[in-house]
């Protein structure tokens, strides 16, 4: 790997500079010509340029990629694309690239057999001889910067960094809040003193309107205020172009030299690697521009403003205004040309600073100091990071900048709950101190909201929306649970933004949903797994949409739960099975018609089948009166159907499958002369399984397997519902950390190609 980041990569120079958004569509650089004898769109090895994809679909359109689009939006990737053993650029620097994928991927492949390509070792770095003209400045500094990350001198020293994992030891934040833009201009009124007066050694106080500003905007503000550029930098997905500017002085004291300047890039390049391995659906790929800017004005630790007596010149050597807003004037020009959704820039300099390290929340600039102070430079990576993470929105962690426990940050507007000062038992994070950790909150503060693991949930909701919107749960890659929601009614049927809620549960393992009757139009009703706790949380479905906080339910389950509204009480009760810890399923209901709604206490069943991984449950219209509870449980590798007589007996019936992994997903079908049970599980090997019941014969039997949607590869997690669309199936399958909708028309019986949701 290069650097110590968990990620293998290596270099491609192209002929030409096709642009992030061309890069995220192919999945891969391709060559135009390389020292391997290569033809266009072919890797060294020969291999094809788009490695990551086989069987392919087509390109998902933007209306099938949740988010806005903004300026050069990347784009979809091929839809049957595994992400598992996918490269895509991290890094570009005009027409080089640092390609990767992170480490951990080819092992998962070679566990599933799964053929990750004949991707060149780690390192590469493909020939540059036939390039007409060479490298300019900032390719070649990318390159050189690779070259030294891939050695072993710097891949020792960085398992010997310097006061690794050391909390952040500054007696003050490392944030400020940008002047608006217009502040510096002519006739402009002068601001109050502000932290980022305090910091370039100008006031004795952070009040007036920028310090004590009200939480707005989606880049976040907790207690530092509010942004004002959250257009640039407002979460830390897609394409970033990121401007280097390395400013230099007349003494050799304040100049680096080109081992330096090699190194500042190397180590930006590691921590920004660091980011992409931590996040693959984030698919982050940083463009950059390098600029060296030397000048002829003396160091002065005296001045008024320690950052303007070389910024503002700088500023003006690139072509922009004397003043702060030169550098938003740069830092959006910068995006538009390298084509990227974000933009912000890094000063880092020799000249002497009011702090080593400091940036404005939500962009558009950081400065840093050439040799990170007391931390060295092979900590700059680190340093670069975390300052990154402010300009994305994340708070400090460290007790030193005065945090709280409180606040709105991010995109998602969630509180600092790893702060040193008062979080009962404070992590290893990015935000707190000197390590490559990130705690359940950073995420959400960056605003990851793509990435998803453990089980989905759809459902096609009543009385939201004309059509019925598509609704989706799954547990967070990170903390917590993401919602994405699909609106029926809108031209193209598109998904919204991701949200996230309940991150204060850490990582979730497993969830369950269903919309109830209890309101009108129904509350999102959810129970999560969290290790082996079980918790229950609500969504209100009018006014401001709420997330509820969690509530635990019960302790010793394990495995997938399933939760219905029956139609057993007066309101319809809720029924809830959830594997045990240990062996069989544990069975909760809670009562509607009792005042506050209490839940029963658990009872185990099915001991007999053993350890049980995962359950689906419904509540069937066989057996008379109000209809039986049925369930398909997964045992090891098979499922067991699972019924509850009128007499409220459990009894397990015959296993009807073997060979499948996942969970399974039940329904009761509703097609026209039919009452049929329908079920989806993925394959121990490769797609999903389909089974059905036909209950109209007097002695039901279940069908035999019907394979599909094999161009999916490995599918994890699966659900199942049965939409108003013509009474199509329509699957919501995870493949890692991507979801993939697919549907089977009601009158042909032919399963659609999948679709990436997000």
């Amino acid at each position: 790997m290069a650097g110590d980041v968990p990620a293998d990569e290596r270099i491609l120079i192209t002929l030409d500079d096709p642009g992030p958004e061309a890069d995220a569509r192919r999945g891969l650089i391709g060559l135009s010509r390389n020292a391997a004898g290569g033809a266009e769109g072919e890797l060294p090895d020969g291999s094809a340029g788009d490695v990551g994809g086989s069987g392919g679909t087509g390109d998902a359109g933007p209306s099938e990629i949740s988010g806005p689009s903004g300026p050069g939006d990347p784009g979809a990737q091929d839809v049957t694309e595994d992400p598992r053993h996918r490269e895509r650029a991290i890094h570009r620097y005009g027409r080089v690239r640092v390609v990767g994928r992170p480490l951990a991927t080819a092992a998962v492949a070679t566990a599933r057999g799964v053929s990750a390509g004949t991707t060149p070792v780690d390192g590469t770095v493909v020939s540059t001889l036939s390039l007409p003209g060479g490298l300019d400045r900032t390719e070649a500094l990318g390159v050189e910067a690779f070259r030294l990350r891939a050695g072993d001198d710097y891949r020792r020293r960085k398992r010997s960094r310097p006061r690794d994992a050391a909390p952040w030891d500054m007696n003050r934040p490392c944030t400020d809040i940008a002047p608006p833009r217009g502040s510096a201009g002519p006739g402009a009124t002068p601001l109050a003193p502000t932290v980022r007066s305090l910091l370039n050694g100008l006031g004795s106080d952070a009040s007036g309107p920028e310090a004590t500003g009200s939480p707005s905007g989606t880049a976040g503000t907790g207690t530092a205020g509010a942004p004002s550029a959250g257009a640039l930098s407002s979460y830390l997905e897609g394409s970033v172009a990121v401007g280097l500017i390395l400013v230099e002085g007349p003494t050799p004291a304040l100049q680096l030299s080109a081992a330096e300047r090699t190194k500042i890039v190397a180590e930006v390049q590691n921590g920004l690697s660091w980011y992409a391995t931590q996040n693959p659906a984030a698919e982050l790929t940083f463009s950059y521009d390098i600029q060296i800017v030397r000048l002829p004005t003396p160091a002065n630790p005296s001045a008024n403003d320690l950052e303007a007596l070389w910024r503002d010149p700088t500023m003006s050597r690139l072509g922009y205004a004397a003043n702060f807003d030169g550098v938003y004037d740069y830092v959006e020009a910068l995006r538009a040309r390298l084509r990227t959704r974000w933009a912000y820039c890094a000063f880092v300099t020799k000249y002497p600073l009011g702090h080593f390290a400091y940036a404005s929340i939500g962009g558009p600039r950081m400065v840093l100091a050439a040799d990170a102070d007391g931390w060295g430079p092979d900590n700059i990576d680190r340093v670069f990071a975390h300052e990154t993470g402010h300009i994305f929105g994340a708070p400090d962690e460290y007790g030193g900048a005065g945090c709280d426990c409180g606040g709105s940050w991010g995109r998602y507007g969630v509180p600092n709950g790893n702060c040193d000062s008062c979080a009962p038992a404070p992590v290893d994070c990015l935000m707190r101190a000197n390590t490559f950790a990130l705690c359940r909150y950073t995420p959400a503060h960056l605003g990851w909201g793509h990435g998803v693991s453990g089980n989905p949930v759809l459902l096609q909701a009543k009385g939201l929306g004309v059509r019925g919107n598509f609704d989706v749960v799954a547990p967070s890659a990170y903390a917590g649970l993401t919602h994405v929601w699909r609106d029926n009614d809108a031209a193209g049927a598109s998904w919204r933004d991701p949200w996230q809620t309940a991150q204060a549960l850490g990582r979730v393992d497993a969830v369950t949903m269903v919309q109830s009757t209890l309101a009108n139009p129904g509350p999102l009703e959810v129970a999560v797994r969290v290790g082996s706790r079980l918790f229950f949380l609500w969504r209100d479905s009018t006014g401001a949409f709420q997330w509820r906080a969690p509530v635990q339910l019960a302790q010793g389950v394990g495995g997938v739960p399933s939760l219905v509204q029956s139609r057993l009480g007066g309101k319809g009760n809720f029924e809830l099975l959830a594997p045990a810890a240990d062996v069989g399923i544990m069975h909760m209901w809670r009562n509607h018609d009792v005042y506050g709604y209490p839940w029963s206490a658990p009872k185990l069943f099915a001991a007999n089948l053993g350890r049980v991984d995962a359950v689906s449950l419904i509540h069937g219209t066989l057996g008379g009166g109000a209809g039986m509870l049925e369930a398909v449980a997964l045992v090891g590798t098979r499922l067991v159907h699972l019924t509850r007589d009128q007499a409220a007996v459990w009894r397990t019936g015959g296993i009807f499958a073997e060979g499948v992994s996942g969970n399974p997903a039940l329904i009761q079908s509703v097609f026209p002369g039919a009452r049929n049970f329908e079920v989806v599980v993925p394959s121990a090997g490769t797609g999903l399984i389909h089974f059905f019941r036909d209950n109209n014969r007097a002695d039901p039997v279940w069908s035999g397997p019907r394979p599909f949607a094999a161009e999916l590869g490995h599918v994890d997690a699966v659900s199942m519902i049965q939409s108003n669309y013509d009474g199509n199936l329509e699957v919501l399958a995870r493949v890692a950390n991507r979801l993939y909708l697919l549907y089977r028309s009601g009158a042909a019986a032919v399963w659609s190609a999948p679709r990436r949701v997000f």
